[in-house]
């Protein structure tokens, strides 16, 4: 009985191993053709009690939050990228900032260049040149890192270093590489890096 138990473990674990690698492999699978995509909609966070955004709840993009400048919940809008709803193209003076759950870059991608459905980030919706929906992203977005210094970083602990600790380091908990812990002076862990960062101005 105990050797059928073993080998029902083992199917499971290789059949673990193969799903893992068949996602991995998928991430990697786009082709390097040009896409022919007329524009993206990728529904992001978008203004700010100072500088607020012009929308309404119906234009909303569904899975949005809309907020006034005291930071009060108005509504969730409720349009649909695939199938926007037909809207009065007013600003509601009360909305002045939304939370997505894509934080940043563009709301609309055009042109598109060489974006395919595969290369497409994964939130973004993709649309024809006869303007007709054609696909959802499948690509994971990488995150765009600002260079600014975290003065809270004593020091850094990176595995390319072998765990020892790199002071004086110029960096912040989103531009640290995959697995490196920052610390503060306390010797608390401030964060550890995560995979998939891209660094900007």
């Amino acid at each position: 009985m105990a050797v059928y138990k073993v080998s029902f473990l083992a199917h499971l674990l290789v059949l673990g191993m193969y799903l893992l690698v068949s996602t991995v492999e998928h991430a990697n699978a786009c082709t390097k053709e040009c896409g022919n995509l007329g524009y993206g909609i990728c529904p992001g966070s978008e203004g700010s009690p100072e500088n607020p955004i012009c929308t309404n709840c119906c234009s909303g993009y569904k899975g949005c939050n809309y907020y006034n400048a005291n930071g009060t919940f108005i509504c969730e809008g409720t349009s649909d990228p695939k199938n926007p709803n037909i809207c009065p193209s007013y600003c509601d003076p009360q909305i002045a900032y939304s939370k997505c759950p894509r934080s940043e870059g563009k709301t609309i991608i055009y042109p598109t260049g060489c974006t395919t459905c595969c290369t497409g980030y994964k939130g973004c919706y993709y649309f024809g040149q006869d303007g007709e929906f054609v696909c959802e992203g499948e690509s994971i977005e990488p995150k765009g890192c600002t260079k600014e210094c975290d003065p809270r970083v004593a020091y850094m602990t990176c595995p390319s270093s072998g765990l020892a600790k790199l002071n004086q380091v110029c960096v912040n908990c989103c531009s640290a590489g995959e697995g490196c812990k920052l610390y503060d002076n306390d010797g608390s862990l401030l964060c550890t890096g995560e995979p998939q960062s891209i660094s900007t101005a």
